[in-house]
């Protein structure tokens, strides 16, 4: 089935049959940020949708994924598959890339702060 606006849309993804076209955006606004790993954004238009990654903390903006009307599900599911991956992958190289210290070696590290000054101290002692 080809899928031509967000009502079809939300009925081929999830089962679910929206009011109106207006809450069929906002369901699946919800639902893409709601149930892919990364939180994925949604958005439509007169021309189609568009899907991206989102990673918290990061400055980079993961590339969006734009499908015309006329797509099928399964090229929905791809490209929303490939917009949280791009999220997540984002989300791991500027979140996970530092050994924190021990709560020994610098105390006060669960703070978002203190974890924020550890890490500005060792990309700076990685530079010289």
């Amino acid at each position: 089935m080809k899928i031509e606006n967000c009502m079809q849309l939300l009925k081929e993804w999830v089962g679910h049959e929206a009011r109106d076209e207006e809450n069929a955006k906002a369901l699946a606004t919800k639902f893409c940020f709601k149930y892919t790993d990364c939180g994925c954004v949604f958005d439509c238009d007169t021309d189609g949708i568009t899907v991206a990654g989102y990673a918290e903390g990061s400055d980079a903006d993961c590339p969006p994924y734009h499908l015309y009307w006329g797509f099928t599900i399964k090229e929905f599911n791809d490209a929303l598959d490939q917009a949280d991956d791009d999220g997540v992958a984002e989300w791991k190289a500027c979140n996970e890339d530092l050994d924190f210290p021990s709560e020994d070696e610098f105390p006060g590290r669960a703070s978002w702060m203190s974890q924020r000054v550890w890490q500005e101290h060792m990309r700076n002692n990685d530079q010289n």
